[in-house]
């Protein structure tokens, strides 16, 4: 919207000039007309030299970000990735600037697991984003009471009682105490996982004035194995705090409300941010509710390639079968690096 009123504002401007100087040469011609006479012939001027629209190009990019810690160890990680972006519409107007296709692929490894996958985002129009993602995921146990953990028999008839609270040994908890993070009737051993996650991820999004609104709707897939597991075992997935099948979907929605400070050359959000996630097989869900800031300084380096960013988020979780009301907060720092 700022580029569409821009460029009638320019447009309006020339045309007003343009108008001024023809009605100065008319003055002129009515004031002198023996000088005027003789010119039969009017003289064409030269046509304007139009300048070509400038042409969106194709980017690419590496990308790094660390969570020195967040919430609790699951939140901690370090990533790395590649992108590339490509236009998909070169006409100019509000609904295409934006358009473009974005393929990449990407690793994060955190204390208790790591997550590699390759994603496609496609922005048809302005407002519409489609994000598919597809990863491998490894859980791993280390030292920091990760791994797959299973539900016993007895958490399952707990779970289907909903006898779910925070703190009870009794019910699905392990977090606030050593005994309760080894509750080996809730949980089997924690073991080595891995398997499959499929993302797809709609997306409406839109600004008014410096304050933008997105929306996302999220169908996660995921296709988890363990040694002796089942695909109908439950266990509680780090990746979305909720308790799920081996083989199991879970849905989630996610909505945004951010400004975006004006006319400075730093890029600062600050906004709110609701997630709730459902999975239909074990009627568990998650609901967080977050405050969010973000700051890419005017900063560039290494020949305006290297850029620089930090986020932060503060909230918590309103309905949670782990942490419910848990203080949450998430602290992060990267930078993306413009190879072309």
């Amino acid at each position: 919207m700022k580029k569409l009123l821009s460029g009638l504002l320019g447009f309006a401007l020339l045309a007003s000039s343009g108008a001024a100087r023809a009605d100065d040469e008319d003055a002129d011609s009515a004031q002198n007309p023996r000088e005027a006479a003789p010119a039969a012939t009017p003289k064409l001027a030269p046509p304007a030299k139009e300048e070509p629209p400038k042409r969106r190009v194709s980017t690419a990019s590496l990308n790094f970000f660390w969570v020195p810690y967040g919430m609790n160890y699951v939140r901690a990680a370090i990533g790395i990735g590649a992108t590339y972006k490509a236009p998909l519409v070169q006409r100019p107007g509000i609904l295409w600037d934006t358009t473009n296709v974005t393929v990449g692929i990407r690793n994060q490894f955190g204390f208790v697991n790591n997550t590699a996958g390759v994603f496609v985002e496609l922005t048809p129009i302005a407002f519409l984003k489609l994000h598919v993602y597809a990863g491998y995921d490894v859980l791993f146990p280390g030292y920091f009471n990760g791994g797959l953990r299973i539900l016993t028999p007895l958490a399952r008839q707990r779970l289907a009682e909903g006898r779910i609270e925070r703190g009870n040994r009794d019910a699905l908890d392990w977090s606030d105490t050593n005994e309760a993070k080894d509750n080996r009737a809730i949980f089997e051993p924690p073991g080595l996982g891995d398997g499959l996650r499929v993302r797809a991820v709609p997306t409406l999004q839109g600004k008014i004035g410096p304050v933008g609104i997105q929306y996302n709707f999220t169908a996660d897939f995921n296709f988890y194995r363990t040694d002796g597991s089942a695909p109908d075992d439950l266990f509680h997935d780090t990746f979305t705090f909720t308790v799920k099948k081996m083989r199991d979907v879970g849905f989630g929605h996610d909505v945004t409300v951010a400004y975006s400070v004006p006319d400075i050359p730093d890029e600062i959000l600050a906004g709110v941010t609701g997630r709730y996630y459902h999975v239909p097989s074990s009627h568990i869900d998650n609901l967080a509710v977050n405050a969010l800031f973000f700051i890419r300084p005017r900063w560039r380096f290494f020949e305006e390639r290297l850029s620089v960013f930090g986020a932060a988020q503060v909230g918590t979780n309103l309905i949670d079968p782990i942490y419910q009301y848990a203080f949450s907060w998430v602290l992060v720092v990267g930078a993306d690096f413009k190879l072309f």
